[in-house]
């Protein structure tokens, strides 16, 4: 598609055969009808075609598409050459000049995308169902055979791959006509999905223990009651995997592992400062927001308790657990009325949840009032083992796709190899490093109740670039809760009502961290008392004092700070930070300064609203700017966006 613009124009200068000419132009024609066709297809959605029976047509359109491309290659030859030199032409130029590279990542392009297909050729047919596969042999198994026999090609892929890469460098953008700029931009947004959907395959066979078993703890985190790396840990489960199928499935109430016979480490100073924690359990393992480190945590933790080792740690909330019920829905349950789907299922986790006799934290109930979540999981598991036609595979990919880039899903492995792909495709969970500007806002609820949907929060980042080339910034973190709430005063305790709409009602009691570069300089932060209702204020009288500002060890190459506070029902708070940064947020070059800011999500979140603002210096000359910034002028950038994935921004200007 990149290259259309240029064929026909280096075909009619560089080549003086008629005949040659004409067989240049056929394949131009050729590759262009190709290359609609392509686009028919993408028109309807990529992954819809896994259902529609198209992948097959798409495969061929590539492959001619391939073969119109290498044609055009061979057909121009030596002219090609010629190319580099023609930059000079009107209009045409830069197109001409680039032309030999955009063909050589066209023709790398269809030969990665026909090696993935050859690859994928023996898992194609599952889509449909185990069809006529060995009794013997589950579903898991048959993926994981197809996926690890596929590796050759998948492995050649990515070498080729890399190769349309490091020739897509050597292209100078801003040389190119506007219509061969945008097919290139278009590019550039399509070969990171491609490249990191090669990692996935890549990875697979090792996640799902082809090349040795594989024990891993789920850690099903409820964001209902927010935490570090996505919510609380209401339940765990062991999952042991073999050749892909399912050998092992345990499934327990967090509160059930502990082994209290064993001496457990103390809990960090906050959780025993503001939640009298003493010891650190299982179940407020993840305390950082750097996933690795908090899996590590409860692997050392789930070792200590029941005397198992495992390999790996994957963090799921409530979000991604509705997202993989609508790809399997509806799913039946024994011993349950109703078919649960992707619409009811947290209805149905809060309405288990809670008491059948209105009771509080007693009867039989409580021991059994996370059942339903295993029932469940079970159940899910049971079908992706023996039945994968089930599945919708376009749901299915899109839920593990987007729980992935949105945090909802967070893998952590010790196989090294395997670890450094889940990194580099941040699907680790894991701090990210920035050269620039960081920013992380990091909530722990610590009211022993479930309110966070009843709470409404947003960030409001102001950046100013002084004269002097000094940066200052100004964080504003706002909090409203919508809570009804219960009774005139807040007081945190671990009250457990019996219904779990109950839970949702109430004060928000929450440790806020602010995670900002390591030499920043904080200058003011806000200026909060102990309140009289919290656990501390109570055991301490301390109650109204005013509270200092938590300096925590720097984590992730970040500065960290923490404040404790409460948000009573109907309440607005708003936390307000003003630090200087480091002079190395701003990359210099001559005359050109180029600030980048990286904002990363807390996992658990939903879209959390994101402001930022960037005030450059009052001689400066605004030069670019990405993403689409909605009040872009010479003095001030402003981007408005949320958090429902991680946010990266640049402002380049001139002095």
């Amino acid at each position: 598609m990149v290259v259309l613009s240029v064929l026909a124009v280096s075909a009619c200068l560089l080549i003086p055969s008629y005949a040659k000419c004409a067989r240049v132009m056929n394949h131009v024609l050729s590759l262009r009808e190709h290359l609609r066709g392509l686009e028919a297809i993408g028109t309807a959605g990529l992954l819809s075609n896994l259902q529609g029976g198209e992948l097959e047509a798409m495969r061929d359109e590539l492959v001619q598409a391939g073969d119109d491309m290498r044609g055009l290659k061979a057909e121009l030859g030596p002219a090609l050459a010629l190319a580099p030199y023609l930059g000079w032409l009107p209009v045409v130029g830069g197109d001409v000049a680039a032309a030999p590279h955009l063909l050589k990542m066209g023709i790398g392009l269809s030969e990665v995308v026909d090696l993935v297909f050859e690859g994928l050729d023996p898992l194609l047919p599952l889509l449909n169902g185990p069809g006529e596969s060995s009794s013997e042999t589950s579903v898991g198994e048959a993926v994981a055979m197809a996926l690890a026999e596929g590796q050759p090609n998948f492995s050649a892929a990515q070498a080729e791959l890399d190769r349309v890469e490091q020739l897509r460098l050597t292209v100078d953008e801003k040389r190119l006509s506007a219509r061969v700029g945008r097919l290139l931009d278009r590019l550039d947004r399509y070969l990171p999905l491609l490249g990191t959907g090669l990692d996935g395959l890549v990875v697979a066979p090792s996640l799902l223990g082809v090349d040795e078993p594989r024990t891993y703890l789920l850690l099903a985190q409820n964001e209902h009651e927010l935490r570090p790396t996505g919510g609380f840990i209401s339940s765990v489960a062991l999952v042991r995997v073999a050749d892909g199928k399912i050998v092992d499935f345990d499934f327990r109430d967090s509160y059930a592992v502990d082994d209290l016979s064993h001496p457990h480490p103390d809990a960090p100073e906050p959780l025993d400062r503001y939640m009298l924690a003493q010891i650190w359990l299982l179940r407020d393992a993840n305390w950082y927001p750097d996933f690795p480190t908090s899996a590590a945590v409860a692997r050392d933790l789930y070792q200590l308790d029941q005397g198992v080792l495992v390999d790996g740690v994957i963090g799921a909330d409530l979000t991604a657990m509705q997202s993989l019920v609508k790809a399997m829905e509806p799913i039946h349950l024994e011993g349950y009325d109703e078919e649960v789907t992707g619409a009811n299922v947290i209805p149905l986790v809060q309405e288990y949840w809670g008491s059948p006799a209105g009771e509080g934290q007693s009867g039989d109930w409580w021991a059994h009032r996370k059942d339903f979540m295993g029932h469940l999981l079970g159940a899910m598991m049971a079908r992706l083992e023996t039945d994968v036609g089930a599945v919708d595979p376009v749901r299915m990919i899109e839920a593990l796709r987007g729980g992935l880039e949105e945090k909802h899903f967070l893998v952590y492995v010790v196989d090294p190899a395997v670890s450094e792909i889940l990194g580099e495709n941040h699907w680790d969970g894991a701090i990210r490093q920035s050269d620039g500007d960081f920013l992380m806002v990091v909530d722990t609820n610590m009211g022993f109740n479930k309110v966070n949907p009843n709470v409404d929060s947003a960030v409001d980042y102001q950046v100013r670039i002084e004269d002097d080339g000094n940066v200052a910034s100004r964080l504003a973190v706002t909090y409203r809760n919508q809570s009804s709430g219960r009774g005139d005063r807040c007081v945190q305790e671990a009250d457990y009502p019996p219904t779990y709409q109950e839970m949702m009602d109430g004060c928000y009691w929450d440790y806020l961290r602010v995670y900002v570069p390591e030499s920043s300089d904080l200058v003011q932060n806000p200026e909060l008392t102990l309140p009289e209702g919290s656990l501390r204020a109570r055991e301490s009288g301390d109650g109204g004092k005013l509270l200092p500002l938590e300096e925590g060890a720097v984590e992730s190459g970040k500065n960290v700070h923490g404040l404790f506070f409460v948000v009573a029902p109907a309440e607005r708070r708003e936390m307000v930070f003003r630090y200087r940064l480091p002079s190395s947020v701003l990359e210099s070059d001559g005359s050109t300064r180029t600030y980048t800011l990286l904002v990363q999500k807390q996992p658990g979140t939903q879209a959390v609203p994101l402001r930022v603002e960037v005030k450059l210096p009052a001689d400066s000359t605004l030069v670019s700017f990405s993403p689409e910034a909605s009040t872009p002028s010479e003095e001030n950038v402003v981007f408005q966006t949320d958090l429902r994935e991680d946010r990266e921004f640049e402002v380049t200007f001139r002095r």
